[in-house]
């Protein structure tokens, strides 16, 4: 079912058996080769890079990398093992920063594989389902296969995709964001709702999906029966309850419910608007912060994203929810992982990929990227970056 901005593709001849949607023919096993292959190649490369990590780092003098025992739960991945370890009443206060969905998700598996695995298990699962429905959004709004490949293959090599490997939320975060653009595309409220509380509970900005619901809403409402309302109604409110619920069990746990504010505060060094924030990357990176500079590079490729997005016929409610997370995510002092919040919202990825129709600019962009994530899992493994 299209989405409601969504025009139907102007001259698309209906057949039976190979459909075509856009400039190529679906081909399944072409879509799903795709898929995997960018799923796996993002994975040789980022465990590649960890593996070699300790012998590179004898190059660069400033590398310190980590030892063996943190190789594989280096950054985010060491506070969600402590997590799922040490249970929820024993954690340190900072690790309330961490939402709980992502080692809720991996909890039944540690009872068998341990923490560390199961973590894996979930990012490994979840990064190949939401490369596969970014690609699925992709096709839906525009119609155009070829972009969608491009969108699966820029998101499983994307420069910040050593979350969607190592155990970090990115991989279910991914999944949970396109799914409920998908639904709400669809316009199955109860979907949305549940999908989009789900992923508030994941990571905080997953209460950002209540922008693109209540644009839909706004669109749908004065066709909407008694019942459809209601259901409407609860796809605006469950991000916000999924937050809610979330700070509610940390003052339960903790005693503060305002915790995860104050810890993030203190690291991000509270609010700044987003010009200002960008603006002083330039000095950060004349004083050596090697980190700021990745970040005004992500900058950069966010901003070429969320113009492209105004290249195809994208719906006003992905284009909205693109603008306003990245405008979040660079809304503080310290935009540390600008990447990865980047990389899982696909309308970002989507615009990104607008520019590419280009065989050479998509074959350098993709060169570039796989370039970019063994470059980033290379230095965060040495701490000379915070992916």
């Amino acid at each position: 079912m299209s989405g409601p901005d969504q025009q139907p593709t102007a001259g698309a001849p209906e057949t039976s058996g190979t459909q075509v949607s856009g400039r190529r023919a679906h081909v399944p096993g072409r879509w799903w080769l795709t898929v995997v292959g960018a799923w796996a190649g993002g994975r040789l490369i980022v465990l590649t890079s960890v593996m070699v990590s300790p012998s590179l780092a004898k190059l660069v003098p400033s590398a310190i990398p980590l030892g063996p025992d943190l190789r594989w739960r280096a950054w985010d991945a060491l506070w969600y093992e402590r997590m799922l370890t040490l249970g929820w009443g024993h954690i340190a206060p900072e690790s309330y920063r961490f939402f709980p969905g992502y080692p809720l998700a991996a909890e039944p598996l540690s009872h068998i594989f341990g923490s560390l695995l199961a973590l894996f298990a979930v990012t490994w699962l979840t990064a190949l389902a939401g490369i596969a429905l970014a690609g699925e959004l992709t096709k839906r709004v525009t119609g155009d296969e070829s972009l969608a490949l491009r969108v699966m293959i820029l998101t499983g090599l994307f420069p910040a995709a050593m979350a969607l490997v190592l155990p970090y939320s990115e991989g279910l975060a991914l999944t949970l964001v396109a799914a409920t653009l998908l639904a709400l595309l669809d316009q199955r409220w109860e979907w949305v709702a549940a999908l989009s509380l789900l992923a508030s509970v994941v990571r905080p900005t997953g209460v950002l999906l209540v922008v693109p619901v209540v644009i839909e809403l706004w669109r749908a409402w004065p066709n909407g029966t008694s019942r459809s309302r209601a259901a409407m109604l609860s796809a605006v409110a469950a991000p916000v309850v999924g937050l809610a619920g979330v700070f509610a069990w940390v003052g339960i746990a903790s005693g503060d419910w305002g915790l995860p504010l104050t810890v993030q505060r203190q690291i991000r060094g509270g609010f700044l608007d987003p010009v200002r924030a960008v603006a002083q990357l330039p000095g950060e990176i004349l004083g050596g912060n090697l980190s700021d500079g990745v970040n005004l590079l992500f900058v950069v490729v966010l901003v070429v994203g969320a113009i492209g997005m105004w290249r195809l016929p994208m719906p006003t409610s992905l284009r909205a929810f693109g603008v306003v997370t990245l405008l979040v995510a660079l809304s503080a002092n310290n935009i540390d992982s600008l990447g990865r919040y980047g990389m899982v919202t696909t309308p970002l990825i989507i615009g990104l990929c607008a520019w590419l129709d280009r065989r050479w600019a998509y074959a350098a962009a993709v060169s570039v990227s796989a370039l970019g994530l063994a470059a980033m899992t290379l230095t965060s493994q040495w701490g000379l970056v915070v992916p």
